[in-house]
């Protein structure tokens, strides 16, 4: 049945469909009533002139017979074109006004055509108009194929009928031709119709595409919000827009503490439907501003300054309701943008900049970005914006503290430390830049850069005969998810002739505590490959002892947290000679960092604590003032 319906046009339209059909036929009759008019326009001037300067008599009733016909048809077709091209303008006139003034037309065109043709019949011509009007309704016009059969039918009929009533009578010939056109405009019309039927169907599955691709381009797959492609092009309109008080707008950027603990606890399908609860309850709580999710659990809004907090309460409110198990929080950072032409990329950071810095403050739950936060996010923009540049005009520096054999002060090793000196904001400590480094995934170009530096340094003091001792290195724990650290290491050590006991590889021992797979496995090819392997900051985390159970490091670096109020705590003592005594029963020696007083000193050489560094020894140098302390003899080697 389905099937019938399709070959007769009874199915039903969709709206893409309709749409499609409705501006073909606009298309079409804008030709075509351009035609009729023409034609319509000489047909009148041919009978007015016939009657004026004609030498062959009209009666009454031809003259009006025939100028009412021309000009009912000039009239209609007048109407099919001012509708036509109003439509096609996009003026949305009435759909129903347009095919009553369509249909309108082919009837009189049809009855135009029957009118004059059985009148040339009559008069033993040919029934061009008749054959004309059938060609222009049905070969232009779409059609469904059942009604082109019903009205090409009766049009042939009728005409036939008025034919037969005339003194010149029917003959087969005539009836054959007739049929044979018949047959003709029929098939035209049902392919006419069935070709554009495809076409927009066509039509309406592209227009879908791209639909579906452009709402792919601006939502986001998980939470159905608006993704950053579409916030950013959107609120860059928001502030492009003279009438838009741009200071009473906030851009909020929001992260759901406690994600990860989440996460673990009900496994990441429930952590999506969160994902999913907290869009649904910004989208309810601010109705009326652009919303997206900035990336995992984070999201950013541009809102309204009012009752900002007020409305994140209740944000949080939702999201933590029926949740008793993990502590579910929400931080959020506002950014108040000060002129129209800052991007929104920019806003959302400086917003998330805000909330970061209260990221581990429990009680504060929101931030403003102020003056001072400005300040500070400047100073890391420009540290990413010139890591490059810094290392390319070696604005960064390697300075070495020395390090020393307990028994004797005597050096045994220098730690290679980074200070930025840069053009700009001058000396820069390590605290400015490296965290920033680290943060944004570049850390491994300052390290790399520290460890080409120091193998020249190394090659160079071989070359000229300088004294020169083992250097250690500290890697941050991304270098080793970002690059292969050792082959870096190994191709640094061969192009420069240093031996692998001349570098001791430190690794911090929060690093560890993250347990990569990368890291763990780096590890391994440095032991393997006779590597020094140091363990940094020993006592800094919290899994000290857990580090010294999975891996095997041949040196121990107490951090300098331990000699705070050295002379004032009396734990200290105890605690330091028991980790010296630790080390010592798993085969690895020590070196305590920040000795600074000779108090210190004498306790940890008391215990058995074989190495040390600190401003009791040299504070952070320049390799020339390293050279020269050894080479005066200030430095013992």
């Amino acid at each position: 049945m389905l099937n019938i319906r399709k070959v007769l046009g009874l199915e039903s339209y969709s709206p893409a469909v309709k749409k499609y059909f409705d501006r073909s036929n606009a298309i079409s009759s804008i030709y075509l009533s351009v035609v009729v008019i023409t034609l319509e326009l000489w047909m009148i001037g041919s009978v007015i002139e016939n009657v004026v300067f004609g030498g062959k008599a009209r009666t009454f009733s031809w003259i009006v017979s025939h100028l009412s016909s021309y000009i009912i048809l000039l009239l209609s077709a007048v109407a099919l074109l001012v509708f036509s091209i109003l439509q096609l303008r996009g003026k949305n006139p009435s759909r129903m006004v347009g095919r009553i003034i369509r249909y309108g037309f082919a009837f009189i065109c049809l009855a135009f055509g029957i009118y004059i043709g059985y009148l040339d019949y009559a008069k033993a011509h040919q029934a061009f108009a008749f054959v004309t009007m059938t060609i222009f309704v049905f070969g232009l016009f779409l059609w469904r194929p059942l009604w082109a059969f019903a009205l090409l039918s009766i049009s042939f009929l009728a005409f036939m009928y008025f034919c037969g009533r005339t003194a010149t009578p029917i003959d087969s010939g005539m009836k054959i031709n007739v049929f044979t056109m018949w047959i003709a405009l029929l098939m035209t019309s049902v392919n006419v119709y069935t070709q554009k039927l495809m076409e927009a169907k066509q039509d309406e599955s592209l227009d879908r595409i791209n639909s579906y691709l452009k709402e792919k381009s601006t939502r986001d797959d998980l939470t159905g919000i608006p993704n950053m492609h579409y916030f950013r092009n959107k609120a860059l309109s928001i502030l492009l827009d003279p009438k838009e008080d741009i200071s009473k707008l906030a851009f909020l950027y929001l992260d759901i503490e406690n994600f990860k603990s989440y996460n673990d606890r009900y496994g990441f399908p429930m952590g999506n439907e969160l994902l999913k609860k907290t869009a649904e309850a910004i989208r309810l709580v601010f109705p009326f501003s652009l919303i997206a999710r900035f990336s995992d659990d984070h999201f950013v809004i541009l809102a309204k300054r009012d009752q900002i907090e007020v409305r994140i309460d209740e944000v949080r409110r939702r999201i933590q309701k029926d949740e008793n198990e993990v502590q579910l929080g929400l931080k959020a950072g506002a950014y108040i943008p000060v002129d129209r032409d800052v991007l929104a990329s920019v806003a959302c950071d400086r917003a998330r900049y805000a909330c970061n810095s209260i990221k581990k403050k429990y009680g504060r739950n929101f931030c403003e970005y102020t003056k001072e936060m400005d300040d500070e996010f400047h100073r890391k923009q420009y540290v990413i914006n010139s890591i490059d540049r810094a290392i390319k005009e070696n604005w960064i520096k390697v300075f070495y503290q020395p390090v020393v054999l307990a028994e004797n002060r005597k050096l045994c090793g220098m730690e290679a430390l980074a200070r930025w000196e840069d053009p700009v904001y001058g000396m820069l400590p390590p605290a400015d830049f490296v965290p920033v480094l680290e943060e944004y995934r570049q850390i491994y170009k300052l390290d790399m850069y520290i460890l080409e530096k120091v193998c020249t340094d190394i090659f160079e003091a071989k070359k000229t005969g300088t004294y020169y001792v083992p250097i250690s290195i500290n890697f941050s724990r991304l270098d080793f998810e970002l690059i292969d650290v050792v082959a870096a290491v190994d191709d640094c050590l061969n192009r420069h002739a240093v031996q692998k006991d001349m570098i001791h590889v430190e690794i911090t021992e929060s690093a560890l505590s993250e347990n990569g797979v990368q890291l763990r496995q780096a590890i391994d090819r440095f032991k393997g490959e006779g590597y020094a392997l140091w363990l940094d900051d020993f006592g800094s985390g919290y899994s000290g002892l857990n580090v010294l159970q999975d891996f095997e490091f041949d040196m121990m670096k107490i951090d300098m947290k331990f000699l705070h109020n050295f002379s004032e705590n009396e734990k200290i003592r105890p605690i330091l000679k028991s980790i010296v005594s630790l080390a010592k029963e798993i085969g690895m020696q020590t070196l305590t960092e920040g000795v600074e007083t000779e108090e210190i000193f004498e306790f940890l050489r008391s215990i058995g604590c074989e190495r040390m560094q600190g401003y009791l020894f040299g504070k952070p140098m320049p390799k020339e003032q390293a050279l020269d302390g050894i080479t005066t003899g200030k430095i013992t080697v």
